[in-house]
C-alpha cells in the first residue's frame, strides 16, 4: 500500500504528465530530441507549479537510454527503463538535490564542485538541482558562479527559485531561464477530480472547484489540501463541508453583508458581522472576503467576468448584484473597505464595524427602473397605459442591457456550428408582452440561428438565458423582415470561413 502524501503519490514522471506548463515542456522535449541542452538551466516561478517536478522529468530525460525517451510516453501508458526507475525511486547517485536553504554556505559550493569533478556512475549526466537557489549566501553565490563558467563536460546544473530577482545576473545569464506561471484553477479541478477517482475520495465539483480557486494557482497546495480534506470520512464532502473546514463561513454571507452594505442597512451589518465573528471567522478574513467579492463585481459590470477564478454560481450571483450600482459607488465602497486596519481576531470586531458603516454612508444604490419611470411621468401629462407600456417595452436602451448580457452569456455556447452569442449580438429586439421578437441584420444570419435551434438542447438553452436576464417568461419569435444588409448579395457571405467569423462576432465591412 502507498501511503505517501498526494502530492508525492502523484508527482508527474513523464513531460506529458506536468499540469498547465506546455510553454516549457514543449522547449525542453524538443532540446532533448534535437540534443541540444544547456549545461544549466534556471526555473522560476511560484510555489507549487511543478518546478522541482520538471528538474527531475529533465534529469531523467538526460540519462535516459531509450529510444523513444522514457519521459516522452503519454499519461497511462508509462513503462520506464533501469534507468529512470531509480530516478523515480529517489536512488539514482547521479541525481544530487540540494536545498539551498540549509545548505548555502560556501563551503556546501565547494564541496559540490570538488564532487562534480567526478564523472558519473549509472547516467551520462551527473544532475544537480539546487532549491531555493536564492537562499544562498552572496559568497556561495560567487563559488558557484564559477562552477557556471567552466562547468565539467558530464554536469548538468538546475536551479530552482521562487525569487529569481534576488539572484545576480551574473548568475540568471549564464542560464536557460524558464518562468513557470500559475497553474489555471480549471487545470488544478481537472487534476483533483483525476485523483479523488482513483483515491476513491466523495467530494462533488464545487468542493474540488473551491479547492482549486483557494490553492492560488499552485497544485501542490491543492493535492495537500485535497488530502486535508478527506479525512472527514466516507460522507461525501461539498462545498459546505470545504467551508467549515477552511474556516471561511458560507460564502453567501460575505455577499449578504456587501449587499446589507450597498443598500446602506446599518443594523443587518452589524448583527451579520458579529454572528460571523461568533462563529469563529477572522475579521481580516471578512474584510478580504469583501474585496474579493467587490473585484468580483467589478469584473462583471466590465463584461470581464470570464477572467475570474470563481465558480459559476458565485459568478451567477455578482451578474445579479452588479446591476444594480454603478461603477463609481462600488470603486467607492471598495476603497474605504481597502483603507480600513483590521487587527486579527478582534472581538468584538470595531475596525471592522466602522470600516463598513464608513461604506454604508458612501454607498447610493442605483435609481430603480421605477423611481426613472415615476420621474419621467411627472414631467410631461401623463399618457394611457398603452402608450406608456409600449414605449417602455420597445425602448432599445431599456433593452440593450439585458440584450448585451443575453450575448454575453451565450458568447462561449456552441451550437452545431456556430457560437450563439455572435449570432444574435447584431440582432434588434423587441419586447411585446409575453413575446420577444427577434431582428436579424441578414437572411444568412437568421437562418443559421433558425438552423442551430432546431436542436432542442440549444433552443432552451437560449430560451433560459433570455428569461434570466429580463425576468420573465418571453415566447421567441424570429421576424421575417431583416434590418437590410447591404453585403447579404456578397456570395463570400456564405462560404464557411467567413460564417464562422460572423458567429464569433465579427462584423462585414462595407467598401
Amino acid at each position: 500500500m502507498d501511503n505517501r502524501v498526494l502530492y508525492q503519490k502523484w508527482r508527474p514522471l513523464t513531460f506529458n504528465e506536468i499540469v498547465d506548463q506546455e510553454h516549457i515542456t514543449l522547449t525542453l522535449r524538443n532540446s532533448i530530441d534535437q540534443s541540444r541542452t544547456s549545461h544549466a538551466y534556471l526555473f522560476a516561478g511560484p510555489r507549487g507549479v511543478g518546478k522541482t517536478t520538471t528538474a527531475r522529468v529533465l534529469a531523467k530525460a538526460l540519462n535516459c537510454p531509450e529510444s523513444p525517451n522514457c519521459t516522452m510516453q503519454e499519461p497511462g501508458k508509462r513503462k520506464f527503463c533501469e534507468v529512470c526507475k531509480s530516478i523515480n525511486a529517489g536512488k539514482m547517485i547521479d541525481l544530487i538535490e540540494i536545498d539551498a536553504a540549509s545548505n548555502r554556505t560556501i563551503d556546501n559550493i565547494r564541496d559540490i564542485k570538488d564532487k562534480a569533478m567526478y564523472a558519473p556512475n549509472m547516467g551520462s549526466k551527473k544532475v544537480y538541482i539546487i532549491d531555493e537557489a536564492h537562499g544562498l549566501t552572496g559568497a556561495a553565490q560567487q563559488a558557484f558562479l564559477k562552477l557556471l563558467e567552466e562547468p565539467p563536460e558530464n554536469v548538468v546544473i538546475i536551479l530552482a527559485t521562487t525569487e529569481a530577482d534576488s539572484l545576480p545576473l551574473t548568475i540568471v545569464s549564464r542560464c536557460q531561464r524558464f518562468d513557470f506561471k500559475r497553474i489555471n484553477h480549471r487545470e488544478i479541478s481537472n487534476h483533483l477530480s483525476i485523483i479523488a477517482k482513483e483515491e476513491k475520495i466523495n467530494i462533488d465539483n464545487s468542493a474540488l472547484d473551491l479547492i482549486s480557486i483557494n490553492s492560488s494557482g499552485s497544485l501542490r497546495d491543492a493535492e495537500n489540501l485535497l488530502q486535508q480534506i478527506s479525512s472527514i470520512g466516507d460522507e461525501d464532502i461539498n462545498e459546505e463541508h470545504l467551508l467549515k473546514f477552511l474556516g471561511m463561513g458560507a460564502r453567501s454571507a460575505s455577499l449578504e453583508i456587501l449587499s446589507l452594505v450597498l443598500e446602506k442597512e446599518t443594523d443587518k451589518v452589524l448583527a451579520l458581522i458579529q454572528n460571523e465573528v461568533n462563529n469563529g471567522i477572522d475579521p481580516r478574513m471578512i474584510k478580504d472576503r469583501l474585496l474579493k467579492d467587490l473585484r468580483g463585481l467589478i469584473y462583471t459590470k466590465n463584461n470581464l467576468s470570464e477572467l475570474l477564478e470563481e465558480t459559476e454560481h458565485t459568478i451567477n450571483k455578482y451578474s445579479e448584484l452588479s446591476k444594480k450600482y454603478s461603477l463609481e459607488v462600488l470603486g467607492e465602497v471598495t476603497t474605504v473597505i481597502l483603507k480600513s486596519d483590521i487587527p486579527s481576531n478582534e472581538n468584538p470586531p470595531i475596525n471592522l464595524e466602522i470600516a463598513l458603516l464608513d461604506a454604508c454612508l458612501t454607498s447610493k444604490p442605483a435609481p430603480t427602473e421605477a423611481v426613472v419611470q415615476k420621474n419621467v411621468e411627472t414631467s410631461k401629462p401623463a399618457p394611457t397605459e398603452a402608450v406608456v407600456q409600449k414605449n417602455v417595452e420597445t425602448s432599445k436602451p431599456a433593452l440593450k442591457e439585458e440584450w448585451d448580457g443575453v450575448c454575453s452569456a451565450l458568447r462561449r455556447e456552441k451550437g452545431d456550428k456556430y457560437f450563439l452569442g455572435g449570432l444574435l449580438k447584431s440582432v434588434l429586439p423587441e419586447v411585446k408582452g409575453g413575446k420577444i421578437s427577434l431582428t436579424f441584420k441578414s437572411n444568412t444570419m437568421k437562418q443559421n440561428f433558425l438552423n442551430e435551434i432546431k436542436n432542442g438542447k440549444v433552443k432552451e438553452k437560449v430560451q433560459i438565458t433570455i428569461n434570466n436576464f429580463f425576468k420573465k417568461e418571453l415566447e421567441i419569435f424570429i421576424e421575417d423582415n431583416v434590418n437590410g444588409d447591404r453585403n447579404e448579395q456578397n456570395p463570400l457571405i456564405k462560404t464557411p470561413v467567413v460564417q464562422h467569423a460572423i458567429s464569433m462576432g465579427a462584423k462585414i465591412k462595407n467598401k
